[in-house]
């Protein structure tokens, strides 16, 4: 399978990197972007990854060209029903029956997409999680229409680049990650603005306590250590008192009105210099690579 044609719709920080795990495993890989900038960019972030890898790699602008010869596409573009649906449309139009249809969506429903296809059996979804190089785990998420052989094909697929795997067999949005990570976004906003807890404090308690446990084990499982009986008395407690919401609180909306998004405007919850931001990746990156290493040894 490495051998095969690797069609990356999508030049961004996601389309770049996937690009450069298919390549760093020895595929022919072909990157498309509607423009010669995004092209550029990514050149620049495989080469990051590793040096002189984007030689290995294919850069067009034309889709046609991107496709010939493929036998999997994935698909990075913006997280749009629409656009997605048209360019899966198109794709159809050059790929050859075999090939796997595959869409890094997070949040648009595969079999949405899937309705406008002539064959929704091989379209399925691989949902990465960023940087695509770094992060160890792949959700495949299963449509409606998704043939079972597609499921084996991407779970096959997934192992070949070294990435585990989830499967979502029943359409949700988000997933399993994002509905975990948003179910506590949604107390840590409310810790924060009930006044029971400061911002540093609630992400300290997650990274000091929480994370280093879930990394070791599941909370399922680490329900399981503390006991069913536990858990049963603890939630007569604490369930009903819970954040419900669902709205972000007014403070955040007025800091996103303005403008502090975060790294990607120098602050959000937090002020970010240059400096800051390049030691956070540096020091996220070097985490999860240390913690990929433990579970696998």
């Amino acid at each position: 399978m490495e051998s095969m044609q690797i069609a990356v719709i999508g030049a961004g920080t996601m389309g770049a990197r996937i690009a450069a795990v298919f390549a760093a495993k020895g595929f022919k890989v072909s990157l498309y972007s509607r423009t010669e900038q995004s092209l550029h960019n990514a050149q620049k972030v495989i080469d990051s990854i590793q040096s002189g890898l984007a030689s290995s790699v294919i850069f067009t602008t034309s889709l046609r060209e991107c496709l010939q010869g493929a036998k999997i596409v994935s698909e990075n573009i913006a997280e749009v029903l629409t656009l997605k649906q048209q360019l899966f449309q198109e794709i159809e139009k050059h790929v050859s029956d075999d090939c796997l249809l595959t869409t890094n969506t997070s949040s648009v429903p595969v079999g949405q997409i899937a309705k406008v296809l002539a064959t929704p059996a091989r379209f399925i979804g691989l949902h990465w999680f960023n940087p695509a190089d770094v992060m160890p785990m792949v959700e495949i998420v299963c449509g409606p229409e998704t043939h079972e052989e597609t499921r084996k094909q991407a779970k096959a697929l997934c192992a070949l680049l070294d990435k585990q795997t989830v499967t979502i067999n029943k359409e949700a949005p988000g997933f399993i990650v994002n509905r975990l990570q948003y179910a506590m976004l949604r107390e840590a906003l409310h810790l924060v603005t009930a006044g029971i807890a400061s911002i540093e404090d609630v992400d300290f308690a997650v990274q000091s306590t929480l994370a280093p446990r879930w990394s070791a084990m599941g909370p399922l499982k680490l329900m399981d250590f503390a006991g069913l009986d536990t858990v049963k008395n603890v939630a007569a407690i604490l369930l009903s008192e819970l954040s419900n919401e669902d709205v972000l609180p007014p403070w955040l909306l007025q800091r996103i009105e303005q403008g502090k998004l975060g790294t990607k405007s120098g602050e959000g919850f937090y002020r970010w210099s240059a400096e800051d931001i390049e030691q956070g990746l540096q020091h996220r990156n070097a985490t999860v690579r240390s913690i990929n290493g433990m579970q696998k040894s």
